[in-house]
């Protein structure tokens, strides 16, 4: 998993709990999956819910990791047909 704020990785679920990662958190209704200690401390407080929020100093100000996932990958589609073949089936 990664941090979704600096995208430092950790290997599993359990080294992420004993190291203190947040599991999620939110910057307005926008939930965000992981964040390391780090920014944790850095960009993140807990709102009146007990829910962790990004600070109001930092609100549209990060780019995260977890909405840059998928933009590099690419979905090649091709179709292959055989010119010999029956126009009707």
């Amino acid at each position: 998993m990664k941090c979704a704020i600096c995208g430092i990785a950790i290997d599993s679920l359990n080294q992420a709990i004993d190291q203190g990662w947040e599991p999620y958190f939110y910057e307005g209704e926008k939930e965000h999956e992981f964040a390391c200690p780090n920014c944790a401390e850095v960009f993140l407080q807990v709102d009146e819910n007990g829910e962790m929020e990004v600070k109001p100093e930092y609100r549209g100000k990060i780019t995260y990791r977890d909405e840059e996932a998928g933009k590099d990958d690419i979905l090649l589609v091709g179709v292959i047909t055989n010119e010999d073949e029956d126009p009707k089936h």
